[in-house]
């Protein structure tokens, strides 16, 4: 007869144990109902996920049935919260009636049909919460070294034996829009030892192509309580040799006092203004060296349109910056007339001004109150300034600058517009020296369709490629232990700035063109049997490679990296 242990024993008549990991509590920050929460998991042991509890914003309406969509995704939320279609619901909270506003709110975890239990192996996860009948309640990061490495702030870090929490961030809309960062998670996350960890398909960008090349840079702040340009300035200096700016932040030039009178702008308002002393505005654009206009726009919500218009929106967004018209500036939501608010908020002008001391025109916005449209509320109110010199520079000078934030998004830049390549928001106060480039050219992409489910067929598509020629996108079964994810620099080959991400000694490499050849596209279909079962949770790397011989000496361009993890759902 076989003998049990006293331990053995005990773990047989004892249900497993509940052991827990709490991050916050008493956020007053929110964001919107059915938004979203993200941070990063570590776990250490295998768990199982039973319980939740999530902190309700003050916007939550009393005795509603609030509960929680769990999302499984990359091993990071960062920079893959605008993709739905990374992320795998693994389990809602059980509906729980909310008294009033913000609470701390409990409830069991209620998995998908496809798994009978929410069990996660070692490893480390992005986590996405979608609030349903409620809104998120979270804490703003603080202390933060940085905004883009997750659990970097002093309140963002949490940690036992099996779990690490790192927050975070959260969107008004779930997994689509602007993001807030850094936001904290505020919540436990309650859950026992052990069980069959699930298997759920992950499909993971990795690394970037090469080469990024654009004329626009930005800066993008979905809440502008965060617009961190006050009282500094930034002077983009024109290179006429090679048609681009190479911008200079963190300097002390304050505005000048306007001395003409008010143009009068209304409520989201454009005004053609033509420029003083016969001189012109030079600015780098397409066709350049050296555009040169004779007037311009002046929009009352901050920016200045070099060529042709662009509608007075109140709110910016990144798409409408990149394919408009030519413009530059500081766009957000202002209402110089004042006429949003009862009373009306008097007291700012916008003015047009040639300064003889520095041979420049200037574009002021003064006193402008935010255009929030809220009877009854105080305005917020910034003062700030554009000038274009003689030869070609452009000076951003901020003076005292109160926004507001929640909805009232905030973007400040250069673009040549017409379908621009996004060169992603860069932190201005962090990244400089930069220039821009005198040509758009996106980087070479590879992206999958779908996850690798079982018995599903993900399509393999590169682009950004160019010329016209051929190329190979491999798949593999390795990355490059030591150099993986951020890669090989293929300077080595005369490809400084591409990088290799996969060992391709481990895998296949498909022929991709553009040439129009038969059977041959951009495209690689890359099946998933629906078996054996032992291809669940194994991983496959992808990359792609472009042949072009402007491009660099090698006449090699590689692609981001794909992660393909395979899982039944």
């Amino acid at each position: 007869m076989r003998n049990l242990t006293i331990t053995a024993m005990l773990a047989l008549a004892t249900p497993a144990f509940a052991q827990s990991l709490s991050t916050l509590t008493g956020g007053v920050n929110q964001g919107n109902i059915g938004g979203g929460m993200y941070f990063d998991l570590t776990v250490n042991t295998t768990v199982t996920l039973t319980s939740l509890s999530f902190l309700t914003g003050a916007n939550t309406v009393a005795g509603t049935n609030a509960f929680v969509d769990v999302y499984l995704g990359p091993n990071t939320y960062l920079n893959n919260v605008t993709n739905a279609g990374l992320w795998t619901k693994v389990g809602s909270t059980a509906p729980a009636t909310v008294i009033a506003g913000s609470q701390m709110v409990t409830a069991n975890i209620v998995p998908v049909p496809q798994i009978t239990a929410v069990t996660i192996a070692p490893g480390t996860y992005g986590i996405a919460l979608k609030s349903n009948n409620h809104n998120h309640g979270y804490t703003n990061g603080v202390t933060c070294t940085s905004v883009t490495l997750p659990g970097s702030c002093a309140n963002s870090l949490f940690s036992n034996a099996q779990l690490t929490i790192r927050g975070g961030a959260a969107q008004n809309a779930f997994l689509t829009g602007g993001v807030f960062a850094p936001r904290i998670f505020n919540g436990t996350l309650t859950y026992t030892l052990g069980g069959t960890p699930i298997t759920f398909a992950v499909r993971q960008p990795y690394g970037n192509g090469c080469y990024l090349k654009t004329r626009s840079f930005y800066e993008f702040w979905p809440s502008s309580t965060t617009v961190d340009v006050a009282n500094t300035s930034m002077r983009l200096t024109y290179d006429g040799a090679n048609n681009r700016y190479n911008p200079i932040f963190g300097g002390t030039t304050a505005p000048i006092a306007p001395v003409s009178p008010s143009l009068g702008h209304l409520d989201d308002n454009n005004i053609t203004v033509p420029l003083l002393n016969a001189q012109p505005i030079i600015f780098a654009g397409v066709g350049g060296p050296g555009i040169v206009v004779t007037s311009v726009e002046m929009s009352s919500n901050g920016y200045i349109n070099l060529t042709g218009t662009n509608a007075a929106t109140a709110n910016p967004s990144v798409a409408a910056f990149l394919t408009g018209t030519p413009r530059v500036g500081t766009w957000h939501d202002y209402d110089p007339s004042g006429a949003s608010y009862t009373p009306a908020a008097t007291g700012a002008t916008t003015n047009y001004d040639y300064d003889l001391a520095s041979g420049s025109h200037v574009f002021t916005w003064f006193n402008c109150p935010d255009s929030f449209r809220t009877i009854g509320v105080v305005a917020n109110r910034s003062t700030f300034q554009m000038a274009f010199f003689a030869n070609g520079d452009i000076e951003f000078r901020w003076g005292s600058m109160v926004l507001g934030g929640g909805q009232y998004p905030t973007l400040i830049g250069f673009t040549n517009g017409g379908s621009a390549v996004d060169p992603g928001s860069r932190d201005l106060t962090a990244s400089f020296p930069f220039s821009t480039d005198s040509i758009d050219q996106a980087a070479l992409k590879l992206v999958g369709d779908v996850n690798p489910v079982l018995g599903q067929t993900v399509q393999l598509t590169t682009s950004g490629e160019t010329g016209m020629n051929i190329g190979l996108c491999f798949v593999t079964l390795s990355d490059l232990p030591g150099f993986s994810p951020v890669g090989l620099d293929l300077g080595i080959l005369g490809a400084g700035g591409c990088v290799a991400n996969v060992d391709i000694n481990q895998g296949v490499g498909n022929v991709i063109s553009n040439l129009g050849l038969p059977g041959v596209s951009m495209v690689v279909p890359f099946p998933i049997p629906a078996g054996p079962p032992s291809i669940l949770g194994l991983s496959f790397f992808c990359q792609s490679a472009w042949l072009d011989s402007t491009q660099n000496a090698a006449g090699l361009l590689t692609s981001n990296a794909l992660r393909l993890k395979v899982g039944s759902f």
